[in-house]
C-alpha cells in the first residue's frame, strides 16, 4: 500500500506539472517507424510518379508532432489522449504516408487525391491536432459537471448489480444458442450475423451492443471489486469469464468490439502500468499483427477460415487496403464538400439521434462515409470516415475547431476522472472504472469513423451501467 501511495504521489505531480517526454521512447519509436516505413517501401513494386516534396514534407511535420506527444509519459500508463496520438500515428502519417509513395490507395476515384489536397488535408490535420493538444492542456480538470457526477456515482449495492447482470447475461445467451443452429455460429464474424436473421436492424443493435456488453460489464465488475476488497468469487469469476467468451468470442465479433472489449477488460484488471511506455507496445504490436489475422473471419465459419489455404496479407498488402482508408476518405470528404459543400450539421444531428428509428425518421442521415460513397457513385458503401471529416463534412474548415475542442474537453476530462478514481481509495466502484477502461478502445473506432456507427456502439454499451444507476437512485433514493 505504501508503494502504490508513492506511485500515485510521483504520478500526481506529474500530471500538475508540465508534460514530460521520455527521450529515450521517443527515439525507439521514431526508429521503429523509419524502419517500418523504409521497409515498405522497399516491397513497393513501383514508386507514385506524382511524388510532390511538399507533400512529404507535411506528412513528416504531421508525424513528428505526433510521436512527440506520444512520447509523453501518461501518470497511469495509458489514456485517451494517448489514444488519439496511436490512432494519428498509425492512421493519419504512417499508413497513408506508405499509400502516398506507392500511389497505392484504398478504394476508387484515386485521382481525387491530388498533391494539394494531400497538403490541404494535412494542414488540417495539424490545425485539428494542436487545437486537440491546446484544449486538453487548458481545461481545468477539476471542475464539476453534471456527467461528470454520474461518473463518480458508486455502485453501492453489489448484490443487485451483480444479480440482475448474471440473469440477463445468462437469458441472452441462452437467446443466443436457441436462435444458433451450432454454437459454432458463434465463432465467426462471417457466421455471428445469422443468429439474427430474425430480427429488425434497431433490434439487433440493441441485442448485439447492449445485451452483449452485459456480460462484459459482469465480469468487469467481479474483477474491479475483487481488487477493491482484496477478495474474490472464483465461482462468479469463472461464470462471467465464460460467458464473455461464448457472447463475445474474438474472431466472432467486429473487430473493434473484440479490441474494446478484450482491451478494457486487461485494462480493469491491469488498472496501472509501472512501465509507462508497456501499453504503448502492446497496442501497436497487437494492431500490426491481431487486426489483419481477425479480418479472415469476417465473411467464413470459423472452420473454413482455419481449413482453407488462404494466405494471411502482407503487410504492405494489409496497409494499403481499405483497412486504412481514414486517410484517404477524408481527402474524399474534402474533395465532396468543396464540390457540394457541407450539410451544415446534419450529418451530426443523425449521430446524435442515432437511437430514432428510421421509420419514424424516414429521411434520417446514413453514416457520413455512406454518404460520402453514395455521392461518389460507389455501390460499396462501408467505409470509414474518420473524426476531422465528420467536422469538415458537417461545418467545412469551421468544423475543424468545433469538433477538435469538443474532443480535447471530453478527453480531458474522463482521462481526470478516471485518475482521480485510482487515486482514491474506496470499497466501492465508481462508473467511470467501469466504463473508462472499455473507452480506451471505443475512441480509436470514434476516432476512424463513422461517427454513426461508433457513437452508438460506445453509448449502447454504457446503458447497463447508467441503468444501475438509475435503479439505485430510484429504488434507494441516492442522490446524484
Amino acid at each position: 500500500m505504501k508503494g502504490m501511495k508513492k506511485l500515485l504521489a510521483s504520478n500526481s505531480r506529474c500530471t500538475r506539472s508540465a508534460q514530460i517526454y521520455d527521450s529515450k521512447v521517443l527515439f525507439i519509436i521514431i526508429a521503429i517507424i523509419v524502419s517500418y516505413t523504409a521497409y515498405l517501401t522497399l516491397l513497393t513494386p513501383k514508386l507514385n510518379p506524382g511524388l510532390h516534396w511538399v507533400a512529404i514534407l507535411t506528412f513528416l511535420l504531421n508525424g513528428s508532432f505526433f510521436l512527440i506527444q506520444l512520447a509523453t509519459i501518461s501518470p497511469l500508463g495509458f489514456s485517451l489522449k494517448e489514444i488519439y496520438y496511436l490512432f494519428m500515428v498509425i492512421f493519419m502519417f504512417v499508413a497513408p504516408l506508405i499509400q502516398y509513395i506507392s500511389g497505392q490507395f484504398p478504394w476508387w476515384d484515386t485521382y481525387l487525391l491530388t498533391n494539394e489536397r494531400i497538403i490541404y488535408a494535412n494542414i488540417l490535420i495539424l490545425l485539428f491536432t494542436v487545437l486537440f493538444e491546446l484544449t486538453y492542456i487548458k481545461t481545468n480538470e477539476r471542475a464539476k459537471t453534471f456527467l461528470g457526477k454520474i461518473f463518480q456515482k458508486e455502485i453501492k449495492h453489489h448484490r443487485l448489480y451483480i444479480s440482475w447482470l448474471l440473469i440477463v447475461s445468462a437469458f441472452y445467451f441462452a437467446y443466443l444458442l436457441r436462435e444458433a443452429s451450432t454454437i459454432v455460429l458463434l465463432f465467426s464474424r462471417g457466421t455471428y450475423g445469422e443468429v439474427f436473421t430474425d430480427v429488425s436492424q434497431p433490434v439487433m443493435l440493441i441485442l448485439n451492443i447492449t445485451f452483449g456488453g452485459i456480460s462484459v460489464h459482469l465480469l468487469a465488475y467481479v474483477i474491479a471489486t475483487a481488487r477493491k476488497r482484496a477478495s474474490i468469487n472464483r465461482i462468479l469469476l469463472a461464470l462471467a469469464s465464460l460467458l464473455v467468451i461464448l457472447e463475445n468470442f474474438p474472431t466472432g465479433r467486429a473487430r473493434f468490439w473484440t479490441g474494446a472489449v478484450y482491451l478494457g477488460i486487461f485494462i480493469v484488471w491491469k488498472r496501472t502500468f509501472k512501465k509507462k511506455n508497456l501499453f504503448k507496445v502492446i497496442f501497436i504490436v497487437s494492431f500490426i499483427i491481431l487486426f489483419p489475422l481477425l479480418n479472415l473471419f469476417r465473411a467464413q465459419a470459423i472452420n473454413e477460415a482455419l481449413g482453407s489455404n488462404i494466405k494471411p496479407p502482407t503487410i504492405l498488402e494489409t496497409i494499403t487496403t481499405g483497412d486504412f482508408d481514414a486517410y484517404s476518405m477524408f481527402v474524399r470528404t474534402i474533395a465532396v464538400v468543396h464540390e457540394e459543400g457541407p450539410t451544415n450539421g446534419r450529418q451530426l444531428l443523425g449521430n446524435l439521434l442515432f437511437f430514432v428509428p428510421r421509420s419514424v425518421w424516414q429521411n434520417k442521415p446514413v453514416g457520413s462515409g455512406h454518404e460520402i460513397a453514395q455521392r461518389l457513385g460507389w455501390s460499396f458503401t462501408n467505409v470509414s470516415c474518420p473524426l476531422v471529416g465528420e467536422a469538415y463534412i458537417n461545418f467545412g474548415i469551421l468544423g475543424i475547431p468545433l469538433f477538435a475542442i469538443a474532443l480535447g474537453y471530453v478527453t480531458k476530462k474522463l482521462d481526470s476522472l478516471y485518475y482521480g478514481s485510482i487515486v482514491r481509495f474506496s470499497n466501492n466502484v465508481l462508473v467511470i472504472e467501469l466504463l473508462y477502461p472499455f473507452y480506451i478502445g471505443f475512441l480509436f473506432f470514434i476516432l476512424r469513423g463513422d461517427l454513426l456507427s461508433s457513437l452508438s456502439y460506445t453509448i449502447g454499451f454504457s446503458i447497463p451501467v447508467f441503468i444501475e444507476v438509475l435503479l439505485e437512485h430510484m429504488l434507494f433514493k441516492s442522490v446524484l
